[in-house]
């Protein structure tokens, strides 16, 4: 899948996302995302971040990657 139209997707959902929450991150991940070791998910949950949704995305049947979707965590950031 083209680097490109991967970065066109991702930049419409945080654009939908902004919507909900002004503080949404859209960020893709190549491959299947392991949600306990990831270290994108690490990462941003540690900023203080919390991860709200993830859509996958490819080509045909073909998985390709997810787009991981985050918000500030209102609760850690008091």
């Amino acid at each position: 899948m083209d680097k490109d139209f991967i970065e066109t997707l991702r930049k419409i959902q945080e654009i939908e996302y902004r919507q909900i929450d002004s503080s949404a991150v859209v960020v893709a991940e190549s491959g299947e995302v392991d949600y306990e070791t990831n270290e994108t998910i690490r990462k941003y949950i540690n900023d203080g971040y919390k991860l709200i949704d993830a859509n996958r995305f490819g080509e045909g049947l073909e998985q390709c990657g997810e787009f991981l979707v985050f918000i500030v965590d209102k609760e850690k950031r008091v």
